[in-house]
């Protein structure tokens, strides 16, 4: 017979184990690897919140339009055209008045009724190039097409490019950056009998409303008035050129004190039209000898429009008929209404000349004909209509 002695159960790890406890060394394994789990999830935890920060960021940088590029960096596209004008720089055309041919062949136009300058565009339309609609004197110094126009008596273009418009007794420059300016002209006039002084400074000379401009190949630029003609040095005066027609040149001789349009050729001859003696044509030597070349003169009875080629022919308006210089004649260079593809063009009443030969012409000016106006190109003989009056739409 056993005999149990009663007693203290034996405790674990103090003389006795207790089978189904775990020992120290499992509890620092377990406490172990709790520790790595939480290190572990709070690692993972904030790889996850960096990510999504950086997924934030990210998303938001790529929602967000950046900056322009600059024209140099810009990519490109399937468009291969020219950029298209501003809608605000389109308007119509109401009442076709002088012409000119820019440098590239493009036709611009005076619109006498807005007080603008257009430029036909290859699409048909017209561009704003000068001119607010207002008439008057401002602007200088600023953009073109925000200044105030008078009225354009005549354009023509330098050989750098820039545009000179003869405007309300002024001369105006437009350069390429499209600023305008004044060299010459306060928008005074001269009494009848009065006259401007040869040497005058430009800006401070009364050359009156109605001007020609002309340009010689070698760029000197001309000015006529009704009464003189000048050249403008490079000091910014005016030089007066005379003209003076022999003894019986024809029934009147003297100095030749009326002009119209002018054109300069390569040798420095002036060809001027004018009403000394009726509707006539001169041609004015360098040493100021006047020759009487022929009659011409233009729709409504104004003097003619005289125009220098890309060839050096000097040409001339003459109602319907377009006449050149040979020699010191006018001849019959061609009719304007018999052009193939001109059905209706009565008589022309400004002209320009394009640098390839292209001729282009507007007729019936008046205001009161304004509806049936039309603007016609002429190349190789054959006429095309560019632009029509409302009623001949």
């Amino acid at each position: 017979m056993v005999t149990v002695e009663k007693g203290t159960p034996p405790v674990p790890g103090h003389g006795g184990l207790d089978p189904h406890r775990p020992t120290d060394a499992d509890l620092l394994f377990k406490e172990a690897r709790r520790r790595e789990r939480r290190r572990r999830l709070a690692w993972a935890g904030v790889v996850i919140v960096v990510v999504g920060a950086v997924t934030t960021v990210v998303a938001a940088a790529i929602s967000r339009p950046g900056p322009a590029l600059p024209p140099s960096a810009t990519a490109p596209t399937d468009r291969t055209g020219p950029t298209s004008p501003p809608p605000d720089s389109i308007v119509p055309l109401t009442t076709a008045g002088p012409l000119a041919v820019g440098p590239t062949g493009a036709l611009f136009v005076a619109d006498l009724s807005r007080h603008q300058v257009l430029v036909r565009l290859t699409s048909g339309r017209f561009q704003l190039v000068a001119g607010n609609g207002r008439n008057g004197f401002a602007g200088d110094g600023g953009p073109a097409a925000k200044a105030e126009l008078s009225q354009v008596s005549d354009m023509a273009f330098a050989p750098n490019g820039d545009l000179y418009l003869a405007d309300g007794g002024r001369v105006r420059v437009i350069d390429r950056a499209g600023t305008i300016r004044t060299i010459a002209g306060d928008g005074r006039s001269t009494g009848m009998n009065d006259s401007i002084a040869t040497g005058t400074p430009a800006l401070s000379a009364p050359l009156g409303p109605a001007l020609s401009l002309a340009f010689s190949p070698s760029g000197q630029l001309y000015v006529a008035t009704q009464t003189q003609l000048f050249q403008l040095s490079a000091t910014g005066r005016l030089d007066t050129l005379r003209a003076v027609l022999p003894p019986g040149s024809i029934q009147m001789s003297g100095t030749l004190n009326s002009f119209g349009s002018i054109a300069v050729d390569g040798q420095g001859n002036v060809y001027a039209s004018s009403l000394f003696d009726g509707w006539s044509v001169f041609k004015i030597s360098p040493s100021g000898t006047a020759t009487y070349l022929g009659y011409a003169r233009r729709s409504g009875g104004n003097t003619a429009v005289v125009q220098r080629g890309a060839n050096g022919v000097i040409d001339v308006d003459d109602g319907e008929k377009v006449l050149q210089v040979r020699g010191d004649h006018l001849v019959t260079s061609f009719a304007v209404t018999r052009v193939s593809g001109v059905n209706s063009f009565f008589f022309t009443d400004f002209f320009a000349l394009a640098p390839d030969g292209a001729f282009f012409a507007d007729n019936l000016g008046p205001p009161a004909f304004g509806r049936f106006q039309q603007i016609i190109s002429v190349t190789t003989g054959r006429g095309t209509s560019l632009w029509r009056g409302a009623s001949r739409r």
